[in-house]
């Protein structure tokens, strides 16, 4: 595993853009999304990529994952069960 660290959350969020567009421009991609504000910056700038770029998302299969589950009843973020 590689750890790379970025000045600014905007530097860091081009940096994982990077690394998403990477491997879907390889091929086939499956990817984990994780779900909450934390990824925001960095689905923004795929979805600008997609749309200025042309990046494609086609061959892509992803699984969302919910980082709420298991959170106590009543926390504001907490999945409606």
């Amino acid at each position: 595993m590689e750890i790379v660290i970025r000045p600014t959350p905007a530097d860091v969020a081009v940096t994982a853009a990077d690394i998403v567009a990477d491997h879907v421009r390889r091929g086939p991609a499956v990817l984990g999304l994780a779900t909450g504000s934390t990824p925001l910056a960095t689905y923004s700038e795929l979805i600008r990529r997609h749309r200025d770029e042309g990046l494609s998302f086609k061959d892509c299969v992803s699984f969302n994952l919910d980082e709420y589950v298991g959170l106590p009843k009543g926390t504001p973020r907490a999945t409606a069960r």
